[in-house]
């Protein structure tokens, strides 16, 4: 007999049950108010703005996952095994390696626990759709948010895993008690597809002219989800439909004009700059939700860090202390990390050494350690660790890792606007050098440094290799090389070596691992639920009868 207990369900049902949460005015705070099915709640705005807030921080528990785990350690630019320069054994070496299949997952099981997220925001969506103690226009605002981030999850979920169930109710929380009525199959890719364009639809519909990052004056800079962030999500998901096929999918250049429309709209409708100074976007103290910034997700000190400690160094147990910085003086606690870090993941030399010396990126992003010969007191390097994005050092001399994972920013627009322009046979110079003047700063001579738009190939290399240096830790690299062609029309570069870094060898053999590019299906959730079935091209998990 099959078990009738469905893994989506009990995350469905653990995720529902806690995640209201109040909020002060500058920042998410985590204590509870009360469940959904009270019936006092679902009465006040107050109310509908705990539950924003709680969803906000849902989407924080989920933002390494996005990040790093789905966007970055699969993209070819981190060591993959082994141990760090530091001495530590490295993490997600099945990621990293491409190695999966239904008993290797990387860690990942029941679709990422999205669905108890999702059953959040269709919980959202219910009550504040009837609400009679708000007017439409904070009912929109609230809702363009729903709509938006509900398109944001399913992105994730159909760029991971293709067709997934498609949850669109509250069902979960609604009164159904039985739970074979709450099984699901996956839906077709592109079924999901179609209703992330309604959602991205529905949520500009709602917005409608609020083009306010914080309307309602509640200090949380750039915090919380937009109708920018609405805007880029659609620019990104029609970039990517316009050059990738899922499934029954089918990529469809027509979609171009489409990514192209809502992301010139995001350069001239919010009042967005770039900074003069790369290095001051990640300023943890003074730099959170800065003209550059379009939507991040936001820690503080006191309430939760990120993960970049693991990009660092170890002074307990490390032995980067006793190696050299680049200038031949000890390294020592060059970043006065303390206790506080370890250097679990690493970044390949070959990036670090792509950055020319006068690119300002390239300090800002990693501080270098070196081996010595004490003979000659020649130099050569041993390891890259990362100091962007690692918070700062408070007034009790410890640092807290509370920089913002940050979602989108301004020059991911210029360059996907510039891979646009590469489809359609455009000048990209034109927003690959407004990335690189910056990147250089002073040093900045349009002669030398500035880039002269070529043929196609060479076009796209020269967009993959500047998000290479502006987006480190940013979670691009693997959509990058899963989208990104060497020819038009051509072959995805994950299947290419120039995809590649430090190697000639693909990301992935396109002969036996093509359908590597999605990720499978845990053995737990197949055993457990009998309408899901395994991500094509996996070998196909019998259920125990």
């Amino acid at each position: 007999m099959k078990r009738i207990k469905s893994t989506i369900l009990y995350s469905l049902l653990a995720a529902s049950s806690g995640v209201l949460c109040t909020s002060c005015a500058d920042k998410l705070d985590l204590s509870p108010i009360d469940y959904y099915g009270s019936g006092s709640y679902w009465k006040t705005e107050a109310h509908v703005i705990g539950y924003m807030d709680g969803i906000h921080k849902h989407l924080r528990d989920a933002a390494f996952q996005h990040t790093f785990i789905w966007g970055e350690a699969r993209g070819g630019a981190l060591i993959s095994s082994g141990t760090s320069a530091d001495g530590m054994g490295m993490l997600y070496g099945d990621i990293k390696l491409q190695n999966f299949d239904e008993d290797h997952t990387g860690g990942i099981n029941k679709f990422g626990d999205i669905f108890g997220r999702l059953t959040n925001i269709n919980l959202f969506i219910a009550r504040v759709t009837d609400a009679t103690y708000m007017d439409d226009t904070k009912k929109g605002y609230y809702l363009g948010q729903a709509y938006g981030l509900r398109a944001f999850y399913y992105f994730d979920l159909y760029r991971t895993y293709g067709g997934v169930p498609l949850r669109l109710s509250a069902d979960v929380v609604e009164g159904v008690t039985d739970p074979n009525k709450l099984y699901m199959a996956r839906a077709t890719p592109k079924e999901v597809m179609d209703q992330i364009k309604k959602d991205l639809d529905k949520s500009m519909e709602y917005f409608g002219d609020n083009n306010s990052f914080d309307p309602n004056n509640r200090g949380n800079k750039k915090g919380y989800w937009s109708k920018a962030a609405t805007e880029c999500l659609m620019g990104e998901v029609y970039l990517w439909i316009s050059k990738v096929s899922t499934g029954d999918d089918s990529a469809n250049e027509s979609n171009l004009g489409i990514a192209k429309t809502h992301l010139q709209n995001v350069l001239s409708n919010y009042g967005l700059k770039m900074l003069d100074d790369f290095s001051s976007v990640f300023d943890a103290k003074n730099g959170k939700g800065n003209s550059e910034i379009i939507f991040a997700v936001r820690y503080a000190e006191g309430e939760a860090t990120n993960n970049n400690n693991l990009f660092t160094y170890a002074m307990a147990t490390g032995s980067t202390k006793d190696n050299y910085l680049a200038n031949g003086e000890k390294f020592l606690d060059a970043l006065n990390i303390a206790n506080t870090g370890s250097q679990q993941l690493e970044y390949k030399h070959e990036i670090y050494n792509s950055f020319d010396v006068t690119d300002t990126r390239r300090e800002a992003t990693f501080i270098a350690s070196y081996n010595k010969n004490v003979e000659t007191n020649e130099l050569t390097l041993r390891g890259t660790h990362v100091r962007k994005n690692i918070g700062y050092v408070n007034a009790q001399g410890s640092r807290i890792y509370c920089g913002d994972y940050i979602i989108y920013r301004l020059p991911l627009v210029y360059l996907m606007l510039a891979e646009i322009e590469n489809m359609q046979g455009g000048n990209v110079a034109q927003y690959i050098n407004i990335v690189r003047k910056r990147a250089y700063g002073t040093n900045w001579n349009e002669a030398i440094y500035g880039y002269k738009n070529s043929d196609y190939t060479t076009n796209e290399l020269a967009i993959l290799h500047e998000k290479d240096k502006e987006f480190i830790q940013e979670g691009q690299r693997w959509w990058d090389i899963r989208r990104m062609t060497l020819t038009k029309g051509g072959k995805h570069l994950v299947f290419c070596k120039e995809g590649s870094i430090g190697t000639d060898t693909p990301t992935l053999d396109e002969t036996t691992e093509a359908h590597k590019v999605l990720w499978p299906v845990d053995k737990t959730l197949l055993g457990n639920d009998p309408l899901i079935y395994q991500t094509p091209g996996y070998a196909t998990y019998k259920k125990q009868e």
